[in-house]
């Protein structure tokens, strides 16, 4: 079967789902798919960004050409869509192995060589394919063994007429040494490739198919390219009738090679030697190329591969099929459908146990269709090849039968998992028209796909917990009948429980809002947004607290819902209230930022007749001016004009064309907004947007005649950078002032410049890595010439977008990165499609557009300023190296030793705040007692004033520091071992430590002690320890009161009482594995234990666990802290991230904050509890933004853009609770 779909890969191309890779190169990749009809097809996704409009607008008129070549020599194109961002052409499948594989040998298949009548026949249709090619006006550029296939009737060429003269990117052997061997002299000389090109590349094919020999051979590109320019291979091999032939076609003159039509002629004895009809000729070619031969079929169908599978299976087993695939399919709100990971706990939970060893017996079955991704309990079962959904008619159908009832069950599942991870609470069951729903569905008697235990137990829960409510309210209504009769005291109880009934049915309305709110947060936060206000609305409970905090801490800033164009550009005004969208059918849209909201209708630049090859849009800074420029192609795509044209912003009414020549690619507005930059592909000039005419200097370039070459006018049109990709090496990039028409800069970059800061001082670089498969991102600092930072690498579904107005961050991908090379953050990604970031609304609002086809295409916003880390985070480390450091507990004061200079041992104190040393190093030979350490520190722990510290070594040395005094004291009695976790109490006068193994043993074993100390008097408190085991210590946490130690020793957390030293029993002994960090609550009671994965709340005086384990992390948890109010914890783990829960919802709130390239070491907030200090193993130090909002309902608000209707109200909110505007302020501006 075709290689997976890789990470980044979409699942669906348009209307085709993908089911694997058949090849990739520099110009695209080629995936096996499969048409809505289950039709198999080839699918090449091009490189869009890589491709000029008039590279586009060539390929696609070649493509139309290339469709009218007859289809039994050719894989025949189906399909063109050649507009960005991911242009890609759609063609026949072709059954059978490529003529590479075929001599090569391909997996178990045998070498084989071609010989006689079969070399003869294949010689023949390939010569048929070339001439029906150069027939159509169409040149191949690609011809190579892999392009052959060998059909059921006869060789078929492939991947024509759309690929390039050469992959600039490669110039080692890789990937394209096929290519470049077949590749005729004159093209290593810089000539466009013509017919002759191909034929000498027929020549190539048959010594190949021959000999099992490329004719040119060589281990890199200059030896392949000496030879195929010096050398005549040895064509003995070849039969007599061929020899002349190929001969003549390897030429090094390519006008001395003889026509594929001439070829054609002679290898089937055409009596007019080609002078006839072409068809005629083509004809009898086609006859005569079947080969003899066995025909080897390729890969199986997925509808075959299968069915095969379900076939084999018993008949019991057989009727589960239906469960497992179902299951895996989500259909979306717009009719489409998405694929998701089923966790295989999910699947087996079933009150049969045959029935769960029988589904599971079904997904090995299934193996190369489902695969099972992690470890249990974690395993998941994946949907490998997402294209089985239209491949195989059986599920085909069985998906169409269910689409309405997959719907519900997806909400039953999402409702249950809920109702399962809040503990199973009565406020988390189904109620109103969601019960009903959902046991409407349940009761189908044929559907196909079942319940498990818990889907089966959220709904009995649920009808239970209906019938209770209405047993409540009919016995409230009795009571109500009999208080008019009876007493007033008893109508005063009538109406108490009638207000509890209200307010339960508040309270789990609340609750259900909030589970939804969080659903959608990925996929639709406008949405997410409404519905979290609307729960905290109803009620304010923990979870609707959460909700809101959850949708205000996320930088998703809403979805342009109803946005009816095909969005490709985007730019904003200065104060990024004004956004303007370019579409890819010529019109322009204008939003306003803050509503949502479309502003008038489309304003059209081209007519929809034209085909468009992309779409640049400005707007003045003021907003009042608006710029597109643009060029396009006619269908038949040999005429390609240009347009610049202009519109008052106010009235939507045009103020004229630009008469610009050429083909207009970019315009960008000066600072000032009296004139626009207007690249037209051959240079770049100024014009004045009030009269409409040139004026200033002019930056002459040439890219319109040479792809390989570029342009890019930076922010407020003040500087231009052009150069050209050589790829073989660093190439040239010029900086030009526009104003004056000088060059400002020059030196070498790698790649090609896609983006400059405003005013040129950073100019961002991308180039194709082969290795890799995807693109390394550069900054450099144009004044100086150097790079700043290392590589950054980028799928090739991704995008380098514009710099923030300040010139500071600039996002690649959807990471974000200051202009001195420094990873700042980033938006989310669980979006539904590829993210480019096209433009800053303001200083932090991003506008990116969303996916490339089908109905995930969509404008999207995001601050970048909600928990995101500051712009220039405090690095006293290297990246190679691990650096000692701890924190005092306001987090003002860092502690580092100096292992990365070439100085002596020393310690260096740093202001966090401002990134300075505050004191002279301290010299670790500053101990008093004189001896020096057997080792180097690996363990500190800092006075929560900051003004002491201590260190601890492999071999059990403490040492006490004073910085202010420069000096240091060993402290006596510690055990002789490596000291594991230390701890210091909140008044800084006690420090507890904890031994682990004795490293400097020849045996080593496990030295667990536990030991207290008097930092006033230096010496040890505790003469016995308070805990001597086998068990190496591996936290240590003081209560914020100073009154307990909490030490995790294996599997199991200890409590002592610090005044008398007496254990507090029992210790907590049901944790899942070894606590690497300790961290109490400020109420002293309340203690968060990080292992593996997960963090567990305990509460030590009734020895409980509270709540839920809070899971996401992908390592250890390695880093905890609370807020100084206790409702926020943060952990940092080995997966580099840091995550903030809320504490009494014990619920995510907003994305990981992912800024650091190693494990996270600390984590804690500062005094003024807007900001979280964090640093890594590196010694890097972020501080983030995490303030909350005074009033986070009005932020979701504003994140929507608008108010959820009343139609939203009924379908989402249970019944019997009245419609409000949960937004009147957006409502009343309509």
């Amino acid at each position: 079967m075709p290689d997976r779909l890789e990470p980044g890969d979409p699942q669906q191309v348009g209307e085709f789902w993908l089911s694997g890779r058949l090849g990739a190169g520099g110009q695209g990749v080629v995936y096996d798919a499969y048409g809505p009809d289950g039709t198999r097809v080839a699918v090449k996704v091009l490189h869009g960004a890589q491709e000029t409009p008039r590279e586009l607008a060539r390929m696609a008129a070649e493509a139309r050409a290339a469709q009218r070549v007859a289809s039994f020599c050719t894989a025949r194109i189906l399909q063109v869509r050649l507009e960005p961002p991911r242009p890609y052409i759609v063609s026949e499948y072709i059954d059978g192995l490529s003529l590479q594989d075929t001599v090569n040998g391909a997996g178990d298949r045998p070498r084989r060589r071609f010989a006689g009548n079969d070399l003869h026949r294949l010689g023949i249709g390939i010569a048929t394919a070339l001439a029906a090619i150069h027939q159509a006006k169409v040149v191949h550029r690609d011809l190579k063994p892999g392009n052959v296939m060998l059909g059921p009737d006869g060789p078929r060429l492939i991947d024509f007429g759309i690929a390039r003269v050469l992959d600039t990117h490669s110039a080692t052997e890789g990937g394209f040494a096929g290519t470049l061997r077949y590749m005729a002299p004159e093209l290593y000389a810089g000539q466009r490739a013509g017919a002759e090109a191909d034929v000498f590349a027929w020549g190539a094919i048959m010594m190949f198919a021959a000999t099992g020999e490329h004719a040119f051979k060589g281990g890199t590109l200059p030896e392949i390219a000496h030879r195929i320019r010096t050398h005549d291979p040895d064509l003995t091999a070849l039969p007599d009738m061929l020899r002349p032939l190929v001969e003549a076609a390897l030429a090094k003159d390519p006008l001395a090679r003889p026509s594929a039509r001439a070829i054609l002629a002679a290898l089937t004895d055409d009596p007019r030697e080609g002078t006839g009809d072409l068809r005629d000729l083509v004809a009898t070619g086609a006859a005569q190329s079947v080969l003899r031969s066995r025909w080897e079929p390729g890969d199986p169908a997925l509808g075959k591969v299968a069915e095969d599978a379900y076939a084999a299976l018993p008949p019991r087993e057989r009727g589960l099929v239906p469960e497992v695939f179902l299951r895996c399919v989500v259909p979306g709100e717009d009719g489409s459908l998405t694929t998701r990971a089923v966790p295989a706990a999910e699947l087996s939970d079933r009150g049969d146990p045959a029935e769960a060893r029988a589904l599971e017996r079904v997904v090995r079955a299934f193996g190369p269709l489902l695969v099972a991704a992690g470890d249990r309990p974690d395993e998941q079962i994946v949907l490998a090849r997402p294209a089985v959904l239209r491949a195989w008619p059986r599920l085909r159908r069985w998906v169409e039968d269910e689409r309405e009832g997959l719907g519900v069950h997806h909400r039953i599942r999402q409702a249950a998992r809920t109702w399962d991870d809040h503990g199973r609470r009565r406020g988390d069951v189904l109620t109103g028209a969601h019960l009903d729903e959902a046991v409407h569905w349940a009761a189908i008697a044929d559907r196909r796909q079942s319940l498990n235990r818990l889907e089966r137990g959220l709904l009995d829960a649920s009808t239970r917990a209906q019938t209770a409510r209405s047993r409540r309210i009919r016995a409230v209504a009795a009571v109500l009948a009999v208080t008019t009769v009876v007493s007033l005291t008893a109508t005063g109880w009538a109406i108490r429980a009638q207000l509890r009934s209200v307010d339960q049915r508040d309270v789990a309305a609340s609750r259900q809002l909030a589970a939804q709110s969080r659903q959608f947060g990925g996929t639709a936060p406008d949405k997410a947004a409404l519905l979290a206000v609307a729960a905290n609305s109803i009620r304010d409970t923990p979870e609707s607290r959460a909700a809101l905090l959850n949708v205000v801490a996320n930088p998703g800033r809403g979805v342009l819902s109803g946005y009816k164009g095909a969005p490709v550009s985007a730019t904003a005004d200065h104060d990024g209230k004004l956004l303007v969208i370019g579409n890819e059918d010529g019109t322009v849209a204008l939003w306003n930022v803050r509503r949502h909201r479309q502003i008038g209708g489309f304003l059209r630049l081209f007519t929809p007749s034209t085909t468009l090859g992309g779409m640049s849009v400005a707007l003045s800074p003021d907003g009042r001016t608006l710029a597109a420029a643009a060029s396009a192609a006619n269908k038949a795509g040999d005429d390609v004009k240009g347009a610049v044209r202009l519109w008052d912003v106010r009235t939507r009414r045009p103020l004229g064309d630009l008469p610009v020549r050429g083909q207009p690619v970019s315009v960008v507005f000066t600072s000032d907004g009296t004139s626009v930059a207007v690249d037209n592909g051959e240079k770049v000039e100024l014009w004045d947007v009030r009269t409409l005419q040139r004026h200033g200097s002019v930056v002459a370039h040439s890219t319109n005649e040479d792809p390989d070459r570029y342009t890019v006018i930076g922010p407020r049109a003040a500087t231009v950078a052009t150069g050209e990709e050589t790829g073989d090496g660093p190439s040239t990039m010029q900086l030009w002032d526009i104003a004056t028409g000088r060059r400002t800069a020059s030196f070498p970059v790698k790649g090609r410049v896609v983006a400059l800061s405003p005013g040129g001082r950073t100019a961002v670089t991308k180039d194709y890595s082969l290795s890799a498969d995807r693109y390394n991102v550069y900054l450099w600092d144009t004044r100086t010439g150097r790079q700043q930072g290392g590589a950054i690498p980028l799928p090739l579904t991704s995008d380098v977008g514009p710099f923030s107005p300040d010139g500071r961050v600039v996002p690649i991908g959807t990471q974000l990165w200051e202009s001195g090379g420094t990873h700042v953050g980033s938006i989310a990604t669980d979006v539904g499609g590829p993210v480019r970031v096209a433009a800053f609304a303001g200083e932090d609002t991003v506008v990116s557009l969303v996916g490339g086809d089908g109905p995930t295409k969509a404008v999207r916003l995001w601050d970048v300023s909600v928990h995101q880390p500051d712009h220039r985070p405090l690095r006293v480390g290297s990246p190679e190296e691990d650096i000692l450091h701890g924190f005092a507990a306001d987090g003002r004061t860092l502690i580092t030793d100096n292992r990365m200079s070439d100085k002596p041992p020393a310690f260096l104190t740093w202001d966090v705040a401002t990134g300075r040393k505050t004191r002279p190093a301290l010299p670790m030979s500053a101990d008093k007692v004189g001896v020096p350490p057997a080792a180097p520190p690996d363990k500190i722990v800092v006075a929560p004033d900051g003004r002491t510290f201590v260190t601890g070594d492999l071999y059990g040395q403490l040492r006490l520091w004073e910085p202010a005094a420069r000096r240091g004291f060993k402290l006596d009695g510690g055990p002789e071992a490596s000291i594991s976790a230390m701890a210091i109490s909140s008044d800084g006068r006690i420090l507890a430590t904890g031994g682990g193994s004795q490293s400097q043993m020849l045996n080593p074993s496990v030295d667990g002690k536990v030991q207290l100390w008097d930092l006033r008097t230096r010496t040890l408190i505790t003469k016995r320890p308070l805990l001597s085991s086998g068990t190496e210590v591996s936290a240590l946490a003081f209560s914020p009161d100073g009154t307990t130690l909490a030490a995790g020793v294996g599997r199991t957390i200890r409590l002592w009482n610090v005044s008398d030293h007496k254990q507090l029993t029992p210790p907590i002994s049901e944790i899942n594995d070894r606590a690497n960090v300790l961290a109490f609550g400020p109420d002293n009671r309340t203690l968060a234990v990080g292992t593996t994965n997960t963090t567990v709340l305990w509460d030590i005086r009734e020895r409980r666990q509270i709540g839920t384990p809070l899971t996401g992390h992908s390592g250890a948890v390695t880093a905890l802290a609370f807020s100084r109010d206790g409702t926020t914890l943060a952990t940092g783990g080995d997966d580099q991230v840091v995550k903030l829960w809320d504490v009494t919802g014990q619920i995510q709130i907003g994305a990981p904050l992912s800024g650091h390239t190693g494990p996270v070491r600390s984590v804690l907030f500062g005094s003024d509890t807007r900001t979280l200090i964090t640093s890594d193993d590196r010694a890097t130090v972020r501080r983030w933004n995490i303030a909350v909002p005074a009033d986070p309902a009005v932020i979701a608000c504003s994140i929507a853009g608008r108010t959820l209707t009343r139609a939203e109200w009924a379908r989402y909110v249970p019944p019997g609770i009245d419609y409000r505007d949960l937004c009147p302020s957006l409502s009343q501006g309509r």
